[in-house]
C-alpha cells in the first residue's frame, strides 16, 4: 500500500513550463546565447541547469563564477510570471483524494522552500502538502543537484518502506532518484521532458494527466 507520494513542483503538480524555459531563455541571452523553443527545450533540458545551458553555448565556468547573478536574472523573470500559472490538470482532485485517504504528500524540488511555499499558498493547496523538500539559496538553483540526498535524509526520519513510497515527476531525474532509492517510479508527459526521452528513462509508469495517479496507488498492493 503507498503512504507516501513524493512529487517534483516544477512542471509536474504546478504547470509553469513555459514560464521556466522563457526564464531560461533570459539566463542564455545573457550568456550571449541564441534562446530555445519549446521543441528544442524539452529535448534538451537538464538538471542541473548548468549542463542545459552548457548544451546551448555557455561557458560553464562563467556560470560557476557569477551563479548568484545568473540565478537572479532567471528568478526576476520567472517568479512574476509563476504568480500567473496554475496546478497541472488534476492536481486539486489528486492531492485531496490523497489527503481522504491518509496518503501523505511531500514536494522534492530543485526549486527554492520560499518560492514554493508561496505558490502553494497563493493556489490554496498548502494544507495538503506535508513537506517542501527544496533548495534555500537561490544560486544552488543553477550549479547543484541534491534532491536525492534531501529525499534520503527525509526517507530516513520517516521510516516508510520502498513498497510503500511513489516518485512522480516530468523528467528523467525523479525516475533515476526512485530508482536509486528502490521506490515506484511514475513519470508524467507534458511537462519538462519530451516524451521520447521519458519512455527512455523507463519509468514503472508513464502517465498524461495527474488523476492516473490515483488508479496507480489502488492498485499498489
Amino acid at each position: 500500500m503507498i503512504k507516501l507520494i513524493i512529487f517534483d513542483w516544477n512542471g509536474t503538480l504546478f504547470a509553469d513550463t513555459i514560464a521556466v524555459m522563457e526564464s531560461n531563455n533570459q539566463v542564455l541571452k545573457a550568456l550571449g546565447c541564441q534562446p530555445v523553443n519549446l521543441r528544442q527545450y524539452r529535448a534538451t533540458m537538464k538538471i542541473p541547469a548548468i549542463d542545459f545551458y552548457g548544451r546551448w553555448g555557455a561557458d560553464k565556468q562563467e556560470l560557476l563564477k557569477n551563479s548568484k547573478k545568473y540565478s537572479k536574472i532567471f528568478h526576476h523573470y520567472y517568479e512574476p510570471r509563476a504568480k500567473k500559472c496554475r496546478t497541472r490538470a488534476g492536481a486539486r482532485e489528486l492531492l485531496i483524494w490523497f489527503k481522504k485517504h491518509s496518503v501523505e504528500s511531500v514536494i522534492l524540488s530543485n526549486h527554492t522552500i520560499p518560492g514554493i511555499n508561496y505558490q502553494l499558498k497563493r493556489l490554496k493547496i498548502i494544507h495538503d502538502i506535508s513537506h517542501v523538500l527544496a533548495n534555500t539559496v537561490i544560486s544552488n538553483t543553477i550549479s547543484k543537484r541534491n534532491k536525492l540526498e534531501r529525499a534520503r535524509v527525509y526517507l530516513k526520519k520517516k521510516k516508510y518502506k520502498p513498497s510503500e513510497i511513489l516518485i512522480i515527476g516530468d523528467s528523467a531525474e525523479e525516475v533515476e532518484i526512485g530508482r536509486k532509492l528502490g521506490i515506484i517510479t511514475v513519470a508524467i508527459t507534458h511537462g519538462w521532458y519530451s516524451i521520447t526521452r521519458l519512455k527512455a528513462s523507463q519509468p514503472d509508469y508513464l502517465i498524461a494527466n495527474l488523476k492516473e495517479l490515483i488508479k496507480i496507488v489502488k492498485a499498489v498492493k
